[in-house]
């Protein structure tokens, strides 16, 4: 068998789109939260250095992380990875703090991806965007630049957190049983 023989495994594709499902459920939650957060702190943000920016930005995505963890968990260990060692522990307290540990290991990554976004928007690309700009009250009027340098970078995080958040639960926190 060639290492590349699960990709004919039609388990394989069945529990990555429902991990796919799952994925882009917790980011709907999870952009909307941040959007809508990063719409309210914006007047704190206004102003401040670049450090301080992006702690408020790290701020803000903890908060994201803290409302969509729960739902992505919960349906992660019932139905997106199903029939996996130690399905019992996956569905307590201490799976629910591996799963979150894990999650927020991922969560440091796609920051750091994020802060990257945010620099070569307003800094390093000679645009001037601040992503952090971003308000609901004005989502679709002068500000549709800001709105889709922030969705760029969101999807970028995000495709590192998919990444990331994949293969920690496929090898680590749901492990097949042999």
């Amino acid at each position: 068998m060639t290492k590349l023989s699960f990709l004919k495994d039609k388990g394989f594709w069945t529990e990555l789109i429902r991990f796919l499902i799952v994925g882009v459920y917790g980011t709907l939650i999870d952009y909307v939260v941040e959007v809508w957060c990063t719409s309210i702190f914006s007047s704190w943000i206004a102003g401040t250095g670049i450090i301080v920016a992006f702690f408020i930005q790290f701020f803000i995505s903890i908060i994201g992380f803290v409302v969509a963890t729960p739902a992505t968990w919960s349906l992660s260990s019932v139905w997106a990875f199903r029939d996996y060692q130690n399905e019992a522990e996956n569905k307590s307290l201490k799976g629910a703090l591996k799963f979150t540990f894990w999650a927020f290991l991922g969560l440091l990554g796609a920051s750091f991806i994020q802060f990257l976004g945010y620099m070569t928007c307003l800094e390093w690309s000679g645009l001037g965007i601040n992503i952090l700009d971003i308000d609901f009250s004005s989502l679709f009027g002068a500000d549709i630049p800001v709105f889709i340098a922030y969705t760029i970078v969101f999807v970028l995080k995000t495709g590192f957190n998919t990444v990331f958040n994949y293969l920690t639960r496929k090898f680590i926190l749901y492990k097949k049983q042999a």
